[in-house]
């Protein structure tokens, strides 16, 4: 079996990113911009790292509780370890590069993609808070609060940060907790940039992209972010120039880095960040559009399963009303018992019929009603022959499917010989697959028509509980299925094979 590189290598990229972020944080903070020590840092830390990948990996394999077992073994009992070495041996501690900081970036970077994956499967379904939590909005403003936590933990790892420049990449965590009073100081600040930022985001996704582009074209769209662009962009800078740190020297948080709101680069700055926003919106939405189709086309094959599934074989039940009918007149034994099975079948059809899966069981209980309805009106002249399994494991199936073949076998063939005849039914489970199997007569008029193998198993022959079943296998077992239908000799074999889901 061939090994899927591109699937494996697209789980770990999350944490090739967090590696490579730690690896350029850790360089630049040396100072020493040579190749030899950018490769060496590089590839130690990918070393040093390594259990996280296999953690990683092993925990998206696995399902169940082994996947907490394996990211918790990786990502919570490898940096303890790792801790608890460093204080017992003073070259490890001296030589590892690997840092509370590392940990953290290795282990969001997980969290992040298993938190993708999460969203993924929700927003197949409907939606709901937890689709809404992990929307684009969301992750913008995560990304932003990460990135104002980030330089508000830089500014405190340096002594007069707007002076001197440039910064060190670096955050303490624990001169973060020990001088919480400062951090909050520059993390408030920070904030309100990012707030600035978010801003530009919503106005460009809802308002641009929205209602400009979407509802009106590119035209009123361009024309309207070069609106927002020359009106905005002074005006909110100069807001921004009230925040303490920009009054600590010359040098000032403003994309010009100084104390001009009309600097052309404030208005470059404005351009760029819609530039840089406006694909990945449009990317996303895209997605989004193309999820809603994709859950307008499961409602609407949802509801074509459910006409499929409702359709009772009118000839049936008015052939057995015919015979209740008689048997009450002849005051028969008979009747009453006849009356319970249909009843039986007519609420599974009506109640478990709109199920999406039921038990075998079921279904085999239905099936035994149905042909127990059939021995009362073909008593004399045909005769049953059965094989039911044993074990159906709590295995499901979609509902009203076997019976299909079943009402086909009596109302194009039973019904319509003179003879004395049999049916032959088997069902059994082999695994995870079922095998239907049914053969019965057929009257000597559909016998000479002699139809070619071809055309009953692709479809054009059969009627239509044939096309009813192949849609609905279609639909429900697309390439997990095979169905063979043909005459013969004077009998009808069908034979069913059904892949079940796990």
């Amino acid at each position: 079996m061939p090994v899927n590189w591109r699937g494996r290598l697209l789980v770990l990229l999350p944490i090739i990113a967090a590696t490579l972020l730690e690896s350029v944080i850790r360089f630049f903070s040396y100072h020493q911009p040579e190749s030899d020590v950018y490769v060496a840092v590089h590839l130690q830390l990918l070393a040093e790292m390594l259990p996280f990948f296999i953690a990683h990996y092993l925990a998206w394999r696995v399902k169940g509780r082994r996947t907490l077992i394996f990211w918790l073994s990786g990502f919570v009992g490898y940096p303890l370890l790792i801790t608890m070495l460093a204080q017992h041996n003073s070259y490890f501690k001296s030589w590892h590069l690997l840092g509370i900081q590392g940990f953290c970036l290795a282990a969001g970077a997980s969290l992040l993609w298993f938190s993708h994956q999460l969203s993924g499967r929700i927003l197949q379904g409907r939606q709901n808070w937890l689709s809404r939590l992990l929307s684009l909005d969301t992750m913008v403003g995560l990304c932003l609060l990460i990135w104002t936590f980030t330089w508000a933990g830089v500014f405190l790892h340096t002594d007069d940060p707007m002076v001197n420049q440039p910064l060190e990449l670096i955050i303490d965590f624990a001169q973060i907790v020990n001088e919480f009073g400062m951090f909050w100081h520059y993390f408030w600040q920070f904030g309100c940039l990012a707030v600035t930022l978010f801003g530009v985001y919503w106005f460009n996704r809802y308002v641009l992209i929205r209602r400009l582009l979407a509802k009106h074209g590119v035209i009123p769209f361009l024309a309207g972010a070069m609106v927002f662009i020359l009106a905005m962009s002074a005006p909110v800078c100069a807001v921004l120039l009230y925040l303490p740190v920009n009054n600590v020297a010359e040098f000032t948080l403003l994309p010009s880095g100084n104390r001009n709101p009309f600097d052309p680069f404030n208005y470059q700055m404005t351009f760029w960040c819609l530039a840089f926003s406006s694909p990945i919106i449009l990317a996303f939405e895209r997605k989004s559009q193309d999820a809603r189709l994709a859950d307008i086309a499961r409602q609407k094959t949802r509801t074509e399963l459910q006409l499929l599934q409702q359709q009772v074989n009118p000839h049936f039940l008015f052939n057995t009303l015919n015979n209740v009918y008689a048997l009450c007149l002849e005051k028969s034994s008979q009747a009453p018992e006849m009356v319970e099975k249909l009843a039986s079948l007519l609420r599974y059809t009506v109640y478990q019929g709109q199920s999406e899966q039921v038990l075998i069981s079921d279904e085999i209980t239905y099936l035994q009603d149905y042909l127990a309805l059939q021995k009362i009106r073909h008593t004399d002249n045909c005769r049953f022959n059965c094989q039911w399994p044993d074990d159906t494991q709590q295995q499901t199936i979609p509902p009203l499917l076997l019976i299909i073949v079943l009402e086909n076998a009596f109302k194009h063939g039973i019904e319509k010989v003179a003879q004395p005849c049999e049916l032959n039914l088997v069902i059994k489970l082999e695994g995870n697959q079922l095998v239907f199997e049914c053969d019965n007569p057929i009257a000597e008029t559909v016998a000479s028509s002699t139809l070619s193998e071809e055309a009953l198993v692709t479809g054009d022959a059969g009627g239509m509980g044939l096309d009813n079943l192949r849609r609905r296998l279609k639909l429900q077992f697309n390439g997990r299925h095979r169905l063979y239908s043909a005459q013969r000799g004077d009998r009808w074999e069908t034979r069913l094979e059904m892949e079940l889901s796990a």
